[in-house]
C-alpha cells in the first residue's frame, strides 16, 4: 500500500514554523491519520509550463483582529483571493490512479466542473468522468430502493467512515453536488445503470430513519439545497419527516468532538436556518429551527472572540483560543472556519475587519505552502471557503479568466 510521506519544512514568517502536512477530517474527527492513507496529498502539476506567477504580499504582525489598521485594501484582497484560487486550480493535479474518491471529491467541492483529473496521463473533466461511470478507488455508487412516494428508483453511495478513500459522511457526495448547484436532472451512472441526481437525493430523504452514524449535516445540506420549497417528505419508515428534527439533533451535538471542530455540523445547521427563513420569511423562528439558529449565532460569536491576533482562526475552533506551529493545521482550521463563515454570513458581514483579516491571512498561508504537496481535505475546504467568500462578497465568479482544457 502506498504510504504518503510526511513532509517537514522550515519557513520563515517572522519565526521558523515546522510544517507536517497531515490534516484531514472524517466522522472520527481524527486529523493525524489522514497522512497514512494512499494518495492523500495533491501535488503540483508535473508540467511546469502550466504554472503561473503567484505573489501575495503580507504585512507585519497584527495586534487586534477587529482593527482596521493595516487591513489590505478591498481591491488588493479581491486580487489575492482570485490569485490563490486560480493558482491551485492550475498548478495542482489529482490522479485517478493515485488519489481516491475522498481526496478527489474534496477537489470537486472547491472547483466543480473546472477540476481536471489525470486518468491514464489524459486530463479529464473530473465530474463528467465520475458521474459517467468512471473508476477510482472509493467511488462506489449503487442502485437503491424504489422510492414509492415519488415513484422513482433511488441510488446511493457506499459509506466508508474513517477510510479516507470512500465517502466519509452520510450523503457527503450528494451534498457536495448540491453545494455546486449541480442540476437535479444531471445523469449519474451507477453499476452501469443510468440515474439522475434527483434519484440520489430522493434516496437520501428515504434513508433518513436509517442513518447508521446519527450524523445529519450533509443530509441537511443536500435536501435543503435541492428541495428548498418542500417542507416535508415521507421516508421508508412510513412517517412524514421535516428537516427540523435533524436540525434539532445536530444543534445538541458536541462540536469539539465532531469532525473538523464541528465546522461541517455548523454548515449543516446554517443550511437548515437558511432553509427555514426562506420558507417562512415573516414567521418568528422557533422549535428545532431556533435551536439551530442559536447554535450558529453562538458559534460565530465564539469564532470571533477566539480569533488569533494574526488573523488566523483558533485550532480549537469554537471551544477556546488556540494556535499551532504546524502550518497545515493552521490552513485547515482557518480554511474550514472561513468556509462556514462565508456561507453563514451575509455580504456586508463578510466585509467586516475581522473577516477580512482572516481571509487575507489564509491567502498568505496558502502562498507560503504553494510549492508543497498538501493534504486534500484541509486544502480544498480552504479553497472552497475562499471561493464562497469571493462569490458572495464580490457577487462574481470571475476569479479565473482562463478556461481549463480537458482531453476527450
Amino acid at each position: 500500500m502506498l504510504r504518503v510521506p510526511s513532509l517537514t519544512v522550515a519557513i520563515w514568517i517572522g519565526l521558523s514554523v515546522a510544517i507536517v502536512f497531515n490534516s484531514g477530517c472524517d466522522t472520527t474527527g481524527d486529523t493525524a491519520s489522514a497522512i497514512e492513507k494512499p494518495g492523500n496529498t495533491v501535488p503540483l502539476a508535473s508540467n511546469d509550463s502550466t504554472k503561473t506567477s503567484f505573489k501575495i504580499g503580507y504585512d507585519s504582525e497584527s495586534s487586534q483582529p477587529d482593527s482596521v489598521k493595516d487591513l489590505k485594501p478591498e481591491k488588493d484582497l479581491r486580487k489575492s483571493v482570485a490569485s490563490v484560487l486560480d493558482y491551485h486550480l492550475r498548478n495542482r493535479l489529482l490522479s485517478g490512479e493515485v488519489n481516491a474518491a475522498w481526496q478527489i471529491m474534496h477537489g470537486v467541492l472547491a472547483y466543480g466542473d473546472r477540476l481536471p483529473l489525470s486518468v491514464g496521463n489524459v486530463r479529464k473533466n473530473t465530474l463528467e468522468y465520475l458521474l459517467g461511470g468512471g473508476v477510482v478507488s472509493g467511488w462506489e455508487l449503487a442502485p437503491g430502493d424504489r422510492i414509492t412516494p415519488v415513484q422513482r428508483n433511488g441510488m446511493t453511495a457506499r459509506l466508508e467512515p474513517g477510510s479516507y478513500i470512500g465517502q466519509g459522511h452520510v450523503d457527503q457526495w450528494i451534498a457536495i453536488l448540491a453545494q455546486l448547484d449541480q442540476p437535479l436532472t444531471r445523469r449519474v451512472v451507477a453499476r452501469g445503470k443510468a440515474f439522475t441526481i434527483e434519484d440520489w437525493v430522493r434516496q437520501a430523504q428515504w434513508d433518513v430513519p436509517d442513518n447508521p452514524v446519527r450524523e445529519y449535516s450533509w443530509t441537511i445540506m443536500a435536501i435543503a439545497r435541492y428541495f428548498p420549497k418542500e417542507a416535508s417528505w415521507v421516508a421508508k419508515d412510513g412517517k412524514t419527516w421535516t428537516l427540523e428534527p435533524l436540525a434539532s439533533f445536530e444543534a445538541k451535538q458536541n462540536l469539539a468532538n465532531s469532525p473538523c471542530g464541528g465546522m461541517h455540523r455548523l454548515m449543516g445547521l446554517a443550511h437548515a436556518v437558511q432553509f427555514y427563513k426562506n420558507q417562512n420569511p415573516n414567521i418568528p423562528i422557533s422549535g428545532g429551527w431556533k435551536e439551530a439558529d442559536d447554535r450558529v449565532t453562538d458559534a460565530i460569536d465564539r469564532i470571533r472572540r477566539f480569533q488569533n491576533s494574526d488573523g488566523t482562526f483558533s485550532t480549537n475552533h469554537t471551544e477556546r483560543p488556540g494556535t499551532s506551529p504546524d502550518l497545515s493545521v493552521m490552513i485547515s482550521s482557518t480554511g474550514h472556519t472561513i468556509e462556514f463563515l462565508s456561507f453563514a454570513l451575509n455580504e456586508n458581514q463578510l466585509s467586516e475587519p475581522w473577516i477580512v483579516r482572516g481571509v487575507d491571512r489564509l491567502c498568505q498561508l496558502l502562498e507560503i505552502a504553494k510549492d508543497e504537496d498538501l493534504e486534500c481535505g484541509g486544502l480544498y475546504h480552504s479553497l472552497n471557503g475562499l471561493k464562497l467568500y469571493y462569490e458572495k462578497r464580490y457577487q462574481s465568479k470571475d476569479w479565473t479568466d482562463l478556461p481549463v482544457t480537458f482531453s476527450q
